[in-house]
């Protein structure tokens, strides 16, 4: 278990990234099955859109491999039927998007246990979420850190006082944005974040850090890594100016 904070797991370990090609994480193996379910679901809808318990590396590879994919799913932005229809519909969209993958999981990946299913689910729930106090689990924490790095990138306004230099190496996030290329993420995620603050004004983002202009200010428009980054963040498609620094 860790702080929940990202600044106070920082404040107890010295963290220094190390460059891991991207072939190696690639080739981190999951249960074939399970990967299979939750990247068809993922596939299915993404285009309609500080301490630590011993955790064995293949067990929270599992579980983040989940969390990651079903959350990156956008299962509560989505504007597919299934999911307008779904009963949670009205939920902010990290419950909505937690009950849908619950559902998806206990039918998909049968093997996966109580306390797996529910630390993927939480880790889904929370990761838009910062405690002054309490814990979160090695899954939770690095979902939370790197949910809020997909959008701020290094250094983003979301993560005042956590260097993340220290838990990114550039060259490692450069080949995976080759394979992965961001495309119109700030885009897409800001009209999404618009879209659900206007119909439940009372959703987790509205309380991030600084409210809702703080929030679009810190969606990176483009690579993360290469001379492009220079003109990084900007509410392109936003309620606010766009603003490049």
């Amino acid at each position: 278990m860790s702080g929940s904070g990202g600044p106070d797991l920082l404040t107890v370990a010295d963290f220094t990234p190390t460059y891991v090609p991207f072939e190696t994480l690639h080739a981190v193996p999951i249960d074939p099955i399970a990967e299979a379910a939750s990247y068809a679901l993922a596939r299915k809808f993404s285009s309609q859109t500080i301490f630590f318990h011993v955790i064995a590396f293949d067990q929270l590879s599992l579980r983040l491999y989940h969390t990651t994919l079903l959350h990156d799913s956008d299962l509560g932005w989505s504007n597919g039927t299934e999911i307008l229809n779904h009963p949670a519909h009205a939920m902010t969209f990290e419950l909505h998007g937690a009950f849908i993958a619950f559902e998806h999981l206990q039918t998909a990946s049968p093997n996966l246990d109580a306390v797996q299913l529910a630390d993927i689910v939480q880790g889904i729930t929370f990761h838009t979420s910062q405690w002054p106090s309490g814990s979160s689990s090695a899954n939770q924490m690095l979902m939370f850190l790197s949910a809020l790095f997909d959008v701020g990138v290094y250094n983003g306004t979301g993560l005042v006082g956590v260097d993340t230099t220290k838990l990114w190496h550039p060259k490692t996030v450069a080949e995976i944005e080759k394979a992965y290329p961001r495309g119109d993420f700030a885009e897409a995620g800001i009209a999404a974040i618009d879209r659900d603050l206007d119909e439940k004004p009372n959703c987790l983002v509205s309380h991030y850090p600084g409210g809702e202009r703080a929030l679009e200010k810190d969606f990176h428009v483009g690579p993360i890594v290469g001379p492009e980054n220079q003109q990084r963040r900007s509410n392109v498609g936003g309620r606010y100016p766009p603003v490049r620094n």
